[in-house]
């Protein structure tokens, strides 16, 4: 082994003498010649250092190319960060638009339904027709923050506001409204059954599907236009509900049920009210609706009857004159005829009935609850009624 490493020494030597032999360098200059002597070592050396300078530039160059690159990259990621926060920006900027935007709609079809429903614009499916749609509410934080939507806010409230007293007011007028025909001796919700003939609906049916749940009706609004409706039902059904007394001046003489009879004095059914009067006092049409008989009929003399809807006629008897002919509409309070004693009549009267599907009924109550119906009414449909009330 020593052997072998003696002898690879001497090769390494030799091949170093070989190729570094030593070297001797003449310099002139203006002082003179100078003789350097650059020995196998001081050659060796400078070889390692040059090797070790080249060694040193390139991994600095090395790192400064990685250093390079990840500012780079660094850069362009900040560039694409921000890039993003425009997006994002741009983004918040549409949602706020379109929130702006939405609101708006929203407000503008609220108050147009509110207007119409409150001022009896429109009724039934017109009225339905403008019920708002539920709308979808976009970016609420980045709204709130940049208090775009604060205007809104505080007009949407008042809205809901009115809308709350809106609903109360339809309970009210509701209940009122049951009140007054339960006062009558009738069923409410006969009219309101039968007081849809307003918006003629026949032949309906189908699943029951929760208001605003079909059709995308803001359910707030859509409460209100279903009870509202009913509301409209109920006080469109009053309008067949004789509120005028048909005369002005006269004494009651017989009420409605079982009487002596005047001419044999036997026990009978007396399906009126006998009103006493001056020969030609005028007659009156109790509620609005259209003639269906106006001539002679039986005991009755001249008679005319009135047909007010939902199963409600009035009958007036014993007329001297009839101002009116079979088919003609009146109104409430228009004067038909005058007092009179034709017939089976034993002086001048007026012989009212008040007939509910074919029955007669007392109208006794009717009368007095004239008052109340007509103010109801007023109430109601705002200040135009006859002018004789």
């Amino acid at each position: 082994m020593q052997l072998q490493l003696h002898r690879a020494t001497a090769r390494l030597n030799e091949f170093v003498l070989r190729h570094f032999p030593e070297r001797h360098v003449h310099l002139e200059s203006h002082t003179g010649q100078r003789s350097l002597r650059i020995g196998t070592r001081e050659q060796l050396m400078g070889i390692a250092s040059t090797a070790m300078i080249a060694g040193w530039l390139a991994v600095t160059t090395v790192n400064g190319a990685t250093a390079e690159q990840a500012a780079d990259q660094k850069a362009e990621a900040e560039l694409k960060r921000m890039a993003a926060q425009v997006q994002a920006l741009k983004a918040d900027t549409a949602a706020l638009q379109g929130s702006v935007a939405t609101t708006a709609e929203r407000i503008e079809s609220r108050q147009q339904f509110l207007d119409a429903l409150l001022t009896g614009r429109a009724r039934g499916n017109e009225l339905a027709d403008l019920l708002p749609r539920t709308t979808r509410r976009v970016s609420a934080e980045a709204a709130a923050t940049a208090g775009v939507l604060a205007p809104f806010a505080a007009l949407e409230q008042k809205q809901l506001a009115l809308v709350d007293k809106a609903a109360a007011t339809a309970e009210t007028r509701l209940k009122d409204a049951e009140a007054l025909i339960g006062r009558l001796g009738l069923n409410p919700g006969r009219f309101v059954a039968q007081s849809s003939g307003r918006f003629t609906r026949t032949g309906m049916g189908g699943p029951y599907v929760p208001a605003g749940d079909a059709n995308g009706a803001d359910p707030r609004f859509a409460e209100l236009f279903v009870n509202w409706q009913r509301v409209e039902q109920l006080e469109a059904a009053m309008d067949s509900l004789p509120s005028f007394v048909p005369t002005k001046n006269y004494t009651m003489t017989s009420s409605f049920g079982t009487r002596y009879d005047p001419f044999n004095g036997r026990p009978a059914t007396h399906t009126g009210l006998d009103m006493a009067g001056a020969q030609g006092e005028p007659i009156y049409a109790a509620a609005a609706g259209r003639v269906v008989r106006a001539g002679r009929f039986a005991g009755y003399g001249n008679c005319i009857d009135i047909d007010h809807g939902r199963g409600i006629i009035t009958r007036y008897g014993h007329l001297s004159t009839i101002a009116v002919s079979e088919g003609d509409k009146v109104e409430m309070g228009q004067k038909i005829a005058g007092m009179g004693s034709t017939g089976r009549s034993t002086g001048t009267h007026l012989h009212y009935e008040v007939r509910i599907d074919g029955q007669p009924v007392n109208p006794r109550p009717f009368i007095e609850a004239s008052n109340y119906l007509l103010k109801f009414r007023k109430d109601s449909f705002g200040p135009e009624r006859p002018a004789d009330l």
